[in-house]
């Protein structure tokens, strides 16, 4: 699993996790890869997008991301036309991928998806962000039907 998280100014390093994942081991990473670097991509006044996985709605990740004062969005389960992260997994997975690329070893897989990432052109991750608006707005007037982002 791979955590990763941008904002308007830039993007934080790649967390690899290893094994299954709970409410601990999440507020660790938050505490190890993002915490640090959030307001030098988000700004002073950033907001936290995650999906709605139990581990990031446990109580005890509320307690914590409350605690450092973090804004969460708010959004409805199982909508992924409303995390701009979606899009930047569909865009490094068609990079790892190209030509069909095929990896031997998990260490080829993880220099592959380094590269992906770092390479992003950062005019993208700003452009994802300011879609947010129309996509909300693209779903109310779908009635909460899936986009096409």
């Amino acid at each position: 699993m791979v955590l990763a998280a941008f904002g308007f100014n830039g993007q934080v390093g790649l967390a690899f996790l290893d094994g299954r994942q709970n409410s601990p081991k999440y507020i660790e990473t938050l505490e190890n890869h993002l915490m640090p670097f959030a307001e030098n991509i988000g700004g002073r006044n950033w907001e936290y997008h995650h999906d709605n996985a139990p581990t990031h709605t446990f109580s005890a990740t509320k307690d914590y991301l409350n605690s450092k004062n973090v804004t969460v969005l708010k959004r409805p389960l199982m909508s992924p036309d409303l995390n701009p992260i979606e899009n930047v997994w569909g865009i490094m997975s068609r990079k790892v991928y190209e030509n069909g690329g095929q990896f031997y070893s998990v260490n080829a897989l993880k220099t592959s998806i380094e590269s992906a990432w770092y390479n992003l052109e950062p005019e993208i991750l700003r452009t994802l962000i300011m879609s947010m608006e129309k996509r909300v707005y693209d779903i109310l007037l779908k009635n909460g039907k899936t986009l096409n982002y």
